[in-house]
């Protein structure tokens, strides 16, 4: 699991830095396995304009470009971008910075007798995007005064990577673990008032769990986001997905992504315009397949948990979707879905098909099943509020209900246990501070 101090700043009021949270961390058994300067180095990379570019004397494809760098500084760089002309403002990376993606490091270099003086970078090469088929373009009006000035914003907050046991899948989002720092003391954890969706416009996909033996999901839960204009992500959304590594793809995918790792609730987002006639969720037949997001085809075994529509398989339920229903820059109707699976069923099916993805690891250890509603109300005001849009009704479909469990604790066993004394009040209070509901017992208390 990894957070930043900054992202949980999002759910904690502390004063402390950065070091006292690391050994807080360790004292209450979440093991920080490594903490990483993700923004070293990235001041390197600068915002940059093209004066001039030159047809390259060697090659019909390459171009020679004048970079203005500010301050009557320019470089001359060999591009091979078909977007390369003057007047475009673009990310400059000079001799000794670190390319992102690849972790290349660049030196001057001749190419076809022309010495270069570090290149212009594409988006996918920053780890913005997956746009690489030509240089990042920076808007004229926002960055023409920028020209010179490093293209990173400087995060004062490390990448720190965290051990997460089995036994303790609440922190595997950053809400969880803000909650668990509370509790021991370590900041106050901010009440976040949560929007609800108040609609009066239907989900017309229908979907429908099949009551069959060995089903692998038990809730599903979904809403529908139309007339949306799916966009690139905010700045605040892309740095805070780069902040821990990931790369931003599309304001849609971003937002189910932020949403799992925020408050640990995975969700799946389908083109609903791809969708025939409904959602079956089932278990798969022997022999089925199906192209994953991953680009990798999946032969499927019996008793797979997968979602379907009356095509055919649209992905493993909990692991992974499909390439067939996924959403494109295009889209213009969403389906948002949140939904709760068996771990043991994930797990298995996982692991016969040989694979893992951030899904996969939360719900084959547990996530809360009562979740499902908060998934679909943070996921669909996002959608709303960067891609626009009509929100509809939640729609749950289910095949058991969940209920609290009552868990019966005797406070003076505490002692023997551990060897420790912890006042009485002080335990509610550390309960309740995780989230529990207490009620005393005349009997323990």
């Amino acid at each position: 699991m990894k957070i930043t101090f900054n992202w949980l700043k999002d759910h904690l009021s502390v004063s402390d830095k950065e070091e006292k949270l690391l050994e807080k961390l360790t004292d209450i058994g979440l093991e920080v396995e490594s903490v990483e300067n993700l923004s070293e180095g990235l001041d390197l990379f600068k915002i940059a304009k093209i004066l001039k570019t030159e047809k390259h004397p060697n090659a019909d494809r390459l171009k020679v470009c004048d970079i203005d760098l500010g301050e009557k500084e320019i470089k001359k760089v060999v591009c091979g971008a078909p977007n390369a002309r003057e007047g475009l403002i673009t990310v400059y990376a000079p001799p000794g910075a670190v390319i992102p993606k690849n972790k290349t490091k660049l030196v001057i270099a001749k190419i076809r007798d022309v010495t270069s003086y570090g290149m212009l970078c594409s988006e996918s090469e920053l780890n913005l995007s997956e746009e690489s088929d030509g240089i990042t373009e920076l808007s004229s009006s926002k960055y023409n005064k920028s020209i010179g000035k490093s293209f990173f914003t400087q995060s004062s907050s490390n990448l720190i990577d965290l051990s997460i046991t089995p036994n303790r899948p609440d922190c595997l989002g950053v809400r969880g673990i803000a909650r668990d720092l509370a509790a021991s003391g370590f900041g106050k954890l901010k009440h976040i008032k949560e929007q609800k969706i108040k609609s009066k416009k239907s989900q017309t996909i229908k979907v429908k769990i099949t009551n069959e033996k060995n089903q692998g999901c038990f809730s599903f839960g979904s809403c529908l986001v139309t007339n949306v204009k799916n966009t690139e992500s905010p700045k605040w959304l892309k740095d805070k997905l780069i902040s821990i590594g990931q790369k931003p793809i599309s304001a849609i995918v971003d937002i189910t992504n932020y949403v799992m790792i925020d408050i640990n609730r995975p969700l799946h987002a389908y083109d609903a315009d791809k969708i025939e006639k409904g959602i079956i969720v089932r278990n798969s037949k022997s022999g089925e397949e199906f192209t994953a997001l991953d680009n990798k085809n999946y032969k499927l075994e019996d008793d797979m948990c997968v979602i379907s529509d009356d095509k055919g398989v649209l992905g493993l339920g909990g692991i992974i979707g499909g390439t067939r229903s996924g959403t494109e820059i295009g889209t213009q109707n969403v389906l948002i879905e949140s939904a709760y699976f068996d771990p043991r069923s994930i797990r298995r099916t996982a692991k016969r098909l040989n694979i893992d993805t951030d899904a996969k690891f939360r719900f084959e250890r547990g996530i809360d099943q009562l979740s499902i509603e908060e998934g679909l109300n943070k996921a669909a005001f996002l959608i709303k509020e960067i891609c626009g849009g009509e929100i509809s009704k939640i729609d749950i479909q289910k095949i058991s209900t969940f209920k609290n469990q009552i868990i019966k604790f005797d406070p003076n066993s505490f002692e023997k246990v551990t060897g420790f004394k912890i006042l009485t009040k002080d335990m509610l209070k550390i309960l309740d501070n995780l989230g529990f509901t207490c009620k005393k017992d005349k009997k323990s208390f």
